[in-house]
């Protein structure tokens, strides 16, 4: 019968401001590949405006000795390309951005 409850204690003025701030917005990464986890780059199968489709494989990160495919989620032209191979990435670090 355990609970999780998030509390956010402040000054009854502290209180009156936060309401007052706008609600954070999501970094928009639909045309974005994120890295899912923390590894290392083997490969990374586009190059800079090439045509990619659904499903296509688009990278290669290797996190505890095992190798992940990464696939696009959707259609797009490649317009960046940020870690190559060889580079370590962090978890939701763009490996590919879609123009």
């Amino acid at each position: 019968r355990a609970a999780l409850a998030h509390v956010l204690v402040l000054t009854p003025r502290s209180a009156e401001l936060h309401e007052k701030l706008p609600p954070k917005q999501a970094p928009d990464t639909s045309k974005s590949i994120l890295s899912p986890m923390p590894g290392l780059v083997v490969s990374l199968d586009v190059t800079l405006g090439q045509e990619v489709k659904t499903g296509q494989q688009v990278a290669i990160v290797e996190a505890m000795k095992m190798q992940n495919i990464i696939r696009a989620e959707r259609d797009g032209t490649v317009k960046t390309i940020g870690p190559k191979a060889g580079d370590s990435v962090a978890a939701d670090e763009v490996l590919v951005e879609f123009a």
